[in-house]
């Protein structure tokens, strides 16, 4: 079975650059949507990066049947491989909550792999609200 949602949390949300850059033009559905993860701030490269965890994260949920076209661009850009040990970036199934509806729905979602836990604990700045449009409202 495809699953046609993709919940995202960073450069992929509606308005900024890499939505129009890949998703806009499959014209998704979407909804403000939270899944569970603690979000980390990548500094040195600008953008934020999801751990598995019992954190909330804050983000939208596409829906669109042209995601089979779009997420093998999308991949590249995440440098998903489809093998952990050599992806910069996991893409995984996992629960998300539609904050309309309050439907728990089965999404990818890119989040960082719990192999390279250690470094990011170390490299990265929790973004404990789990937010990233309301980090760089603060940021600047």
């Amino acid at each position: 079975m495809y699953i046609n949602k993709l919940f995202v949390f960073g450069t992929l949300l509606p308005g900024l650059d890499n939505y129009k850059r890949f998703l806009e033009k499959c014209q998704p559905e979407y909804y403000p949507a939270r899944a569970e993860g603690i979000m980390y701030y990548l500094p040195e490269d600008g953008y934020p990066v999801v751990l598995e965890g019992k954190g909330e994260v804050k983000g939208v949920l596409y829906d669109s049947d042209e995601l089979r076209v779009v997420l093998p661009e999308i991949d590249d850009i995440q440098k998903f491989t489809g093998i952990e040990s050599q992806s910069y970036l996991v893409r995984r199934i996992v629960d998300v909550e539609n904050l309309e509806t309050g439907a728990k729905v089965k999404a990818h979602m890119y989040l960082w792999p719990p192999s390279k836990a250690l470094w990011l604990k170390e490299n990265g700045v929790i973004i404990y609200d789990g937010d990233w449009m309301n980090f760089l409202k603060t940021k600047k």
